[in-house]
């Protein structure tokens, strides 16, 4: 069974995500450290979303508005990080979640 590129793109960033999550929570005093991974873990998060929402056919109109939903965990947990201007791990979970959101959405229905 061949491997499509798409799955293999998919497995790279879900593999990225999960690197990224570690360092966003890891106890650092570097508040640097924590600003950059958060970023690449919302950066990650709506490329997952667009992958998962414009990999299925038109038809789905349901399944594609569920996918682009899952970006509101990204823009609250946005929202979160920006007013308290500091690292937070509400944030930082609500970023993951949006994540994994999309990766299952599109682990579940390919």
């Amino acid at each position: 069974m061949a491997l499509s590129p798409l799955f293999i793109l998919y497995v790279v960033i879900v593999f990225s995500f999960l690197v990224t999550s570690v360092f966003m929570f890891r106890p650092k005093g570097n508040e640097t450290v924590h600003i950059i991974f958060f970023w690449l873990g919302a950066a990650l998060s709506l490329l997952v979303t667009f992958i998962n929402a414009t990999a299925l056919p038109s038809t789905m109109t349901d399944h594609i508005i569920a996918a682009w939903c899952g970006l509101l965990f990204t823009a609250v947990g946005i929202i979160v990080r920006m007013a308290k201007g500091k690292t937070s791990s509400v944030a930082n979970v609500l970023v993951m979640l949006s994540t994994v959101y999309g990766a299952a959405g599109y682990f579940l229905l390919s």
